[in-house]
């Protein structure tokens, strides 16, 4: 009777370095596959702590002046970002998924989906901007893990409204 289970390599004698520089290669290959292949953008990491908007409702927990807010770019925090820090990301530009029916007509909605190495850590709510003007906000990030160390991280953004105050952050 023959047995049709995969073979795996036996890795008990090569010990912890050799994980290690396999770890550290799988890594420098991410990093090597975004210098080649992916572009560089600005990651403008979100404001969750510091001095409170001068325009924030405690009770609305909102900005009450929306539209031209350049102090704290719609995040309740003074200066809304940190500096921003360059990047090489992939961003993949979907075709659209849906067409949502506004009041000035339809708007196409895309969900653009993309990459980047173990670090800066992304979280929900950053804002990454694009060579070509694009703002994009992190809206959902996954990593990818081995024991527990991060290898490469995963992102979905949705796009920026044109009116929104971040197009008014100094690049």
């Amino acid at each position: 009777m023959t047995h049709w289970a995969q073979i795996l390599p036996n890795t008990g004698n090569r010990g912890t370095h050799s994980k290690e520089r396999y770890f550290l290669e799988i890594r420098n290959r991410y990093k090597w596959l975004l210098e080649m292949g992916g572009e560089r953008v600005l990651l403008y990491k979100r404001k969750y702590t510091g001095t409170r908007c001068p325009q924030f409702d405690q009770v609305r927990k909102t900005n009450q002046q929306h539209g031209q807010d350049t102090i704290c770019f719609g995040t309740g925090w003074v200066g809304g970002y940190f500096s921003p820090i360059e990047i090489f990301a992939s961003v993949l530009t979907p075709s659209p998924q849906t067409a949502n029916i506004q009041e000035m007509g339809r708007r196409r909605v895309y969900i653009p989906t993309g990459w980047t190495i173990w670090e800066p850590l992304l979280q929900n709510g950053d804002l990454i901007i694009r060579q070509n003007g694009q703002r994009l906000w992190v809206t959902e990030v996954s990593q990818t893990r081995w024991k527990f160390f991060v290898l490469r991280q995963n992102f979905v953004t949705a796009e920026v409204e044109r009116n929104h105050p971040v197009y008014q952050l100094p690049l």
